[in-house]
C-alpha cells in the first residue's frame, strides 16, 4: 500500500475524528479512477480532478485501481454510515470546513497543494452541484465511491477485480444504520449524489435494506423535495430534448428511487403512506412532471410512468378528488385504476368486516351523498337499521341514487345481525372485536350469505367514498416512522 493511501485510511480510523481537512480527502478521492470500467452509468468525478497548480507540476498521486482501493471503500463508507447526531454532523463540518493540517509533513502538504474550481467537480446540472472545499462535497464524493463500488460489484466480470471482490465490501455498517445515517446526511444537505447511493443500496441489497429506508420520516420529505427542486430547475424555455447527465437528470433520479422503494414494500403496507405527510406538494410537483414529460422527446420513459403510477396510488388511497384542474390526467387516470383494487386483496371476511365497524361508527351523518343539511341525522335506515338519514326524504334519495343503498340494505342488515353489530352508532354499546376469521364463521353459520356475496357486497360498498376513506386510513397496515 502506499504512503499516502495508509496516511488516509490511517486518518480515517476513527470515523468520529478525521485527522485532515474536507480538501485533504477530497483531493484523494478526485484520485479514485473510474475509466478502467465501461458501462457504468456514471464516473464518479469528472476525468481531470482540478489538483495540480504550476508550482507543484510534479504532483503525481496514482490513480487507486489496485486491490489498495477496497481499503479506501471500507474507509469511506464507514465514514458515511457511522452513527452521529445532528449536533456531531454540524460540528464535524466546523471542523473539517477549517484546515488545521500539519503542512510540515509533505505528503500532507502536497494533498493541499491545488486550486479549486470555482465550480463543483461533479456532473449534475445547474442548481444541483455541490459546494467545493466543503462537507458536502466531501460527502458528495465519498457517496459516488460508494455507488460507483456497488455498480462495480454487479458486473460479473468485474475490470477492477480487487474492488470490491463482493457487494458486502462496499457498505461498512449493518443495513439499519446505514439506512439512518444516509437518510440523515441527506436531510441535512440534500444533494443528488446521496440519493443515488440511496438507489444504488436499495437496488444491490434488496429488501433487508429497504425496510430501514422506509421507516424514515426524512427520506419522503427530501425525494419529494428534490424532485420539486428538479422541475423548478427546467428553464422555461426547456424544448424537451434529454441527456443521460441533463436538465431533467434529477427528476429521473427521484423517479429511480421511489421505484426501487415502491417494488419492495412488504408486509403490506402501500407506498402511499410512505408519501402521506407529502402528499399534496408530491401530487402537485408530479402533475407538473407529467405536463413537462408531454413535452419530452422520448416515445415513454418507464422509470417516469412509474412516478406518474405512484402518483395514482396516493391519489387513489387518500380518496382525492377527481379534479383535472389540480391533477394531471395521467395521474388520475392510475388512480381510477386502483380506486378499488387497492382494497379488493384483503380477504374478502375481514374487508367485509372493517366495512361493518365503519358503518357502526360513522358519525351520526346522513347517508345521503346530495344531502346538504347541517342538521344531522335523526333516523336510521328502517330496513338495515346501521344506516342513518336526515329524514325519510334523505332515505328515499339514497335508496336509488348515487352509491344506492337499496342493494346493500339486506346484505348490512344480515352481516350486522350474524355478527351481533349494534343496531346504531353508540359508545355504550360499540361493535364486537374479533378476527376476519371469526367473523366469517358467525357469518356463514348465520346470515346465509355465501362468500361471493360478501364480495359482491364488499365491492359495492368500497365504491363509496366515504367508507373508502375510512378504509384505507384506518385499516391500512403502515411502518411507524423514525423520525431520527
Amino acid at each position: 500500500m502506499s504512503t499516502l493511501l495508509a496516511q488516509a485510511i490511517l486518518s480515517l480510523e476513527n470515523p468520529y475524528n478525521p485527522k485532515y481537512c474536507c480538501n485533504y480527502y477530497i483531493c484523494l478521492l478526485s484520485h479514485v479512477d473510474p475509466c478502467y470500467h465501461t458501462g457504468l452509468w456514471e464516473d464518479p468525478v469528472q476525468a481531470d480532478p482540478p489538483y495540480a497548480t504550476n508550482s507543484y507540476s510534479n504532483l503525481n498521486l496514482e490513480r487507486l485501481v489496485s486491490s489498495e482501493s477496497r481499503a479506501i471503500v471500507t474507509a469511506v463508507s464507514k465514514f458515511l454510515t457511522t452513527t452521529r447526531s445532528r449536533e456531531e454532523m454540524a460540528g464535524l463540518a466546523l471542523r473539517m470546513e477549517k484546515c488545521d493540517c500539519d503542512r510540515t509533513d509533505p505528503l500532507v502538504d502536497q494533498m493541499h497543494a491545488w486550486q479549486w474550481k470555482t465550480n463543483a467537480y461533479n456532473r449534475d446540472p445547474p442548481g444541483f452541484t455541490c459546494r467545493t472545499n466543503s462537507l458536502e462535497g466531501l460527502l458528495a464524493i465519498m457517496a459516488e465511491v460508494v455507488y460507483n463500488a456497488l455498480q462495480l460489484s454487479e458486473l460479473e466480470d468485474n475490470p477492477l477485480r480487487h474492488w470490491p471482490q463482493s457487494v458486502r465490501d462496499c457498505l461498512a455498517g449493518d443495513f439499519e444504520t446505514s439506512a439512518t445515517m444516509l437518510c440523515r446526511w441527506l436531510d441535512a444537505y440534500p444533494i443528488l449524489p446521496l440519493l443515488r447511493v440511496i438507489a444504488g443500496v436499495c437496488s444491490r441489497y434488496g429488501e433487508p435494506a429497504i425496510t430501514p429506508f422506509l421507516l424514515s420520516a426524512h427520506l419522503p420529505k427530501n425525494i419529494v423535495a428534490i424532485l420539486r427542486r428538479g422541475m423548478d430547475s427546467i428553464p422555461n424555455d426547456f424544448e424537451g430534448e434529454i441527456s443521460p447527465f441533463g436538465i431533467v437528470y434529477p427528476i429521473t433520479l427521484c423517479f429511480i428511487v421511489m421505484r426501487e422503494l415502491n417494488t419492495r414494500i412488504v408486509d403490506g403496507v402501500s407506498t402511499a403512506y410512505f408519501y402521506r405527510e407529502q402528499c399534496p406538494l408530491l401530487l402537485e410537483t408530479l402533475t407538473r412532471v407529467a405536463y413537462l414529460n408531454e413535452k419530452m422527446t422520448w416515445m415513454m420513459d418507464f422509470t417516469w410512468e412509474l412516478g406518474f403510477d405512484i402518483g395514482g396510488v396516493v391519489h387513489a388511497k387518500l380518496v382525492l378528488p377527481y379534479d383535472a384542474t389540480l391533477y394531471h390526467p395521467t395521474i388520475l387516470q392510475y388512480s381510477k385504476k386502483y380506486r378499488l383494487t387497492i382494497l379488493a386483496p384483503l380477504p374478502p371476511y375481514q374487508l367485509a368486516y372493517n366495512i361493518m365497524r365503519t358503518i357502526t361508527e360513522y358519525p351520526a351523518d346522513c347517508m345521503n351523498l346530495k344531502c346538504t343539511s347541517a342538521a344531522g341525522a335523526s333516523m336510521m335506515c328502517s330496513g338495515c337499521k346501521r344506516v342513518a338519514y336526515c329524514d325519510a326524504q334523505c332515505q328515499l334519495a339514497a335508496w336509488n341514487g348515487q352509491n344506492p343503498h337499496k342493494p346493500v340494505c339486506k346484505q348490512i342488515r344480515a352481516l350486522g345481525d350474524a355478527a351481533g353489530f349494534p343496531i346504531y352508532a353508540n359508545p355504550k354499546s360499540p361493535p364486537p372485536d374479533m378476527t376476519g376469521d371469526e367473523f366469517g364463521r358467525l357469518v356463514q353459520a348465520n346470515s346465509g350469505m355465501g362468500i361471493q356475496q360478501v364480495r359482491a357486497f364488499n365491492m359495492k360498498m368500497i365504491d363509496d367514498d366515504r367508507i373508502r376513506r375510512v378504509l384505507n386510513d384506518k385499516y391500512s397496515a403502515r411502518y411507524e416512522r423514525l423520525l431520527e
